[in-house]
């Protein structure tokens, strides 16, 4: 059988066109929601929290029980893939849903959730006042011994607005 013709895959597709009525369909005839690929450790939430997933689709998944936490192989959460994608209303499904927990979560690579925004431009200053209301710590360090507001004061093509949401959490 062909990947594109298995019911996990149609799931996959469903969730990201928000088709909820189609994926409740492929639930109820036996596909498994809580799957997790084998490799790469991915639940439906760490798959579709990325991209143009509509935030409906992103609900039902919450609804359906997903963890909001959970850790794929590679160290990143649902939020972490939120983020590099500029996924602004996952960011704040999976926040109000308890992925503040892990807010300051590093994997191996110790790109925690707010110096994800960097992965790459245009810089959102509406994720970084996100996360950090949510509790991002912007003086965590990697492992270069930098930080995400050392990275502000280095970086080319800062939106004004980010330095400016940093004045108001001192640093540590």
């Amino acid at each position: 059988m062909r990947y594109t013709d298995r019911p996990e895959y149609k799931l996959y597709k469903a969730l990201r066109k928000g088709q909820l009525d189609i994926a409740q369909s492929f639930i109820q005839q036996g596909c498994n929601i809580h799957r997790v690929t084998e490799n790469d450790k991915w639940t439906y939430l760490h798959q579709l929290s990325d991209g143009d997933t509509p935030p409906e689709s992103i609900q039902f998944l919450i609804e359906q029980g997903l963890d909001v936490n959970a850790v794929d192989s590679y160290g990143y959460t649902p939020l972490i893939y939120a983020v590099r994608q500029k996924n602004l209303p996952a960011i704040k499904l999976l926040l109000e849903n308890g992925a503040e927990k892990l807010i300051n979560h590093r994997p191996e690579d110790g790109a925690t959730p707010l110096k994800m925004v960097f992965d790459s431009k245009p810089y959102s200053s509406e994720i970084v006042a996100v996360l950090l209301e949510a509790g991002a710590d912007p003086d965590a360090k990697i492992e270069s011994g930098s930080s995400f507001r050392n990275s502000v004061a280095v970086l080319a093509d800062m939106p004004p607005e980010i330095p400016e949401l940093l004045r108001s959490y001192p640093e540590k």
